[in-house]
């Protein structure tokens, strides 16, 4: 049988990516690794906040087009998805 060494050797290493914000870059980040998600990489997201605002949204919500509901990123179920 393999040694434990070895073992180690052949299996993936775990990367961590730790996000520091739950902003426009970071939401653009989790979307894409939810659509194409790499298996050796585990994503942490530190945010103080769970919901973000879409800023490119927001003339939209002043006009009553949009509620403020709309204009926002859920980031919990955006990390699920990641």
């Amino acid at each position: 049988p393999p040694s434990s060494s070895k073992m180690k050797e052949d299996s993936p290493k775990l990367k961590e990516l730790v996000l520091i914000g739950g902003g426009h870059a970071h939401a653009f980040v989790l979307k894409n690794l939810g659509m194409n998600p790499i298996p050796s990489v585990r994503v942490t997201l530190i945010s103080r906040d769970v919901l973000t605002p879409y800023s490119g949204m927001l003339p939209g919500h002043v006009a009553g087009l949009y509620s403020r509901a709309e204009c926002h990123i859920d980031l919990v179920a955006l990390c699920r998805f990641a």
